[in-house]
């Protein structure tokens, strides 16, 4: 049994590379829950999640977040890299902070973030 168990969290393993080749696209991923909650809002435009950054590139503009599920997008929780649509957004941010943000469709089709604060 621990043999199978030891093969399993392998298997998981050798696959998050995979997975993080799939930042920003609708419907895929992987990665692990955080157990966050998240729904989209009532104008239909931007999906709340929340997360624990992983990385932080200020310079490009970017965040690597592992967030719970977001229903409303039919994600499950994952590991991604996202563009924040401005990079004032990232000022202060840095890995392993516990976070909320919005998801918006940006005009390529990918979600770029559009709020992010610490969790309080």
């Amino acid at each position: 049994m621990k043999h199978m168990q030891l093969a399993l969290l392998l298997a998981g393993a050798l696959a998050l590379p995979a997975h993080a080749a799939m930042d920003n696209m609708p419907g895929m991923g992987g990665g692990y829950e955080i157990g966050s909650q998240a729904h989209q809002d009532p104008a239909g435009q931007s999906f709340m999640a929340q997360g624990k950054i992983n990385r932080v590139d200020a310079e490009a503009g970017t965040v690597n977040i592992t967030h719970g599920p977001i229903q409303a997008l039919h994600w499950p929780g994952m590991t991604m890299s996202f563009r924040v649509a401005d990079k004032f957004l990232l000022k202060g941010l840095k890995a392993g902070d516990i976070v909320d943000f919005d998801l918006a469709k940006a005009p390529e089709g990918n979600y770029v973030i559009s709020r992010i604060a610490q969790s309080k």
